[in-house]
């Protein structure tokens, strides 16, 4: 029988909870991780896409040059280490639709500050034929997309065979605090940290945490023999999952906070699709989830102001396959040398 006596136990095993459990326990930390398993969380759906350079005017996201470096070097030690099957190098083949955004884009190429991430001259050989041609492309290297659901499946049998993470759906009432930690359902440890996605909006210990939960929808495509490598950005991304099936979507936040896919949506993103594929496809999946965004559109970590040892991790909403490994590895620090800077990206 494993011990159940804990540093640490977290609560929710998507991509923050996975994250923080996994830069814990290679710190010596004996983590609990209590999450009751759902096929169509976000951080399922997702497609993982890593990009530094995004909007109309082509400007690199937030600290863009600390967040990627750091996310790919953990998403290889991932790899390298542990065998999971965690990401894909893939360009991002863009579209410019008018001379303007031509001009904007090249203009951009000249800048200093994305020449690691903007390709001079941008290659469509592997989507001509296949696709209905714009007015230009752009093309950017660096970019990779995270297999997010490889990932959790991975530490989540691990975790399981060890006898540290319980499957079941964590209720807040039973949570009991004693002078020395935590007990819940005969498990001891000392701090417990929420990593509950959007399902935050319902804990007792963090009932003004700021989050603005948004609804995602996306389509599983089966494109036959297309061989596309590289990810395709238009008004919609295409990205390659495995054999020919392929991931469909946008940023578009739909109005309705339930995990049902939509006929809205699903018009949306087919017509889209028709718009740019001059090939067959079939749609085969069209899946829902709700992002854990924030106000302000960034991650959190608070700490209760009352009870100590009561954390909540949250808020890595669309950014989570970049931003996610940095932010954990920070949250980490804090939880185990309590330096206040660590409290804040």
């Amino acid at each position: 029988m494993p011990s159940k006596n804990y540093d640490y136990c977290v609560v929710g095993q998507g991509i923050s909870g996975t994250l923080l459990t996994y830069f814990l326990r290679k710190e010596g930390k004996k983590v609990l991780v209590i999450d009751k398993y759902f096929e169509k969380s976000s951080s399922r759906v997702a497609a993982g896409i890593v990009n530094p350079v995004t909007g109309k005017n082509f400007v690199k996201t937030w600290r863009a040059d600390d967040f990627i470096p750091f996310a790919l070097a953990t998403y290889t030690e991932m790899a390298n280490e542990n065998g999971v099957d965690s990401f894909t190098k893939a360009n991002i083949l863009r579209t410019l639709d008018s001379a303007l955004d031509e001009n904007n884009w090249i203009s951009r190429t000249a800048d200093s500050t994305l020449s690691d991430y903007l390709v001079d001259n941008a290659d469509d050989c592997e989507f001509s034929g296949k696709v209905s041609r714009p007015f230009a492309y752009g093309e950017l290297t660096g970019t990779f997309h995270v297999h997010i659901k490889n990932i959790l499946q991975h530490f989540r049998q691990q975790w399981q065979e060890t006898g540290d993470l319980v499957d079941e759906q964590f209720i807040h009432e039973d949570l009991k605090h004693h002078e020395t930690g935590f007990e819940y359902l005969g498990y001891k440890f000392k701090e417990i940290i929420f990593c509950e996605g959007y399902q935050a909006v319902n804990n007792p210990f963090f009932p003004d945490a700021g989050l603005a939960p948004s609804k995602g929808e996306v389509l599983l495509v089966k494109i036959p023999n297309a061989g596309f490598k590289k990810m395709y950005k238009d008004k919609i991304f295409i990205v390659h999952q495995y054999d020919d099936i392929y991931w469909v979507g946008s940023g578009y936040e739909w109005d309705t906070l339930d995990e049902s896919p939509t006929q809205k949506a699903y018009d949306h993103l087919s017509s889209q699709l028709s718009r740019i594929l001059t090939i067959p496809y079939e749609i085969v999946d069209h899946l829902a989830a709700i992002r854990p965004t924030m106000h302000d559109r960034r991650p959190v970590f608070l700490e209760h102001v009352v009870k100590d040892g009561i954390y909540l991790f949250n808020g890595l909403g669309t950014k989570g396959s970049s931003i996610g490994p940095f932010a954990a590895k920070k949250f980490c620090r804090y939880l185990l040398f309590k330096n206040e800077e660590d409290k804040f990206l």
